[in-house]
């Protein structure tokens, strides 16, 4: 296969998933709308966090119909998703260089168990490694956001026309986990940030994409979902740090570096102020 053949292939099935994703991300956040306080907290005992632990029966129908859409439209991936439902068993494995695609159905599930709108629907195609394409869908906002390596971050706000993503003035404020030491929350208001608590990793991860924050930090060793908040915010033009490195979209499962602490933020800038209160 050519090199111009290969980028058509790749161009395809990024477009193929986005497709597919935002539709199967539309019906999942309906459902998850419309069952917000009607469903009973189940609990994972395997987790160790809250955040991690919390699961409702909106995560397990969600994810299903989400499978269902994305098995029929590429059938030749391999999926790597948040729960174990007899859907997952659709795909190959993930052998033989195949597509993967990452699928939260409902990422911030506490948050969504105790009624709050911060939370989302989110996937992403990952091949040979690389992140390609993500799509989050916020249903709370009502707010849909996509982005394809190269070629930018979009969103669709319900209602509306889509339009490209670029990241403008936002407020002074830094998403912090659980995780972030009181020395470093402090630090942060030194350099003239507000540092706010966050349980949502598709909140953080794209913050300054959503104009939610300048800037988030995560103490913990990043997964292949909350990367997908990454892409969204670097195609947006927004910087993010891996261990104190530029991400270029690598799947976090295979960065061999000390993957902590995760900064993103708008600016370069930004970023680097941060992560000087770590030193």
């Amino acid at each position: 296969m050519t090199k111009f053949a290969e980028r058509q292939e790749d161009t395809d099935i990024n477009g193929r998933f986005i497709q597919a994703f935002r539709l199967a991300a539309l019906q999942a956040s309906c459902v998850s709308r419309r069952l917000q306080g009607e469903v009973t907290p189940q609990k994972k005992t395997d987790q160790r966090t809250p955040e991690s632990q919390a699961l409702t029966a909106v995560d397990l129908a969600a994810q299903d119909l989400i499978l269902h859409l994305l098995h029929a439209a590429l059938p030749e991936a391999a999926v790597d998703a948040e729960e174990d439902t007899d859907t997952v068993r659709l795909f190959a494995s993930s052998e033989n260089d195949r597509p993967l695609i990452i699928v939260d159905p409902i990422d911030g599930t506490l948050n969504y168990s105790q009624g709050s709108g911060d939370y989302a629907v989110m996937g992403a195609l990952c091949q040979n490694g690389i992140y390609r394409a993500v799509v989050v869908h916020f249903p709370a906002w009502k707010e849909i956001y996509w982005a394809a390596q190269g070629q930018g971050c979009w969103m669709l706000k319900e209602g509306g026309k889509s339009h490209r993503m670029a990241i403008g003035d936002l407020p002074p404020r830094v998403l912090i986990n659980r995780a972030v030491p009181e020395t470093l929350r402090l630090a942060l208001q030194k350099i003239g940030l507000e540092p706010v608590r966050s349980r949502c990793s598709a909140v953080d991860a794209s913050s300054p994409v959503t104009g939610r924050a300048a800037a988030s930090v995560y103490m913990g060793t990043p997964g292949r979902r909350r990367a997908i908040g990454f892409l969204l915010t670097l195609e947006a033009g927004g910087v993010v740090l891996v261990g104190g490195r530029p991400w270029k979209g690598e799947d976090p499962l295979e960065l061999t570096e000390d993957r902590k602490p995760v900064v993103v933020a708008e600016s370069q800038d930004t970023a680097d102020r941060i992560l000087a209160t770590f030193k």
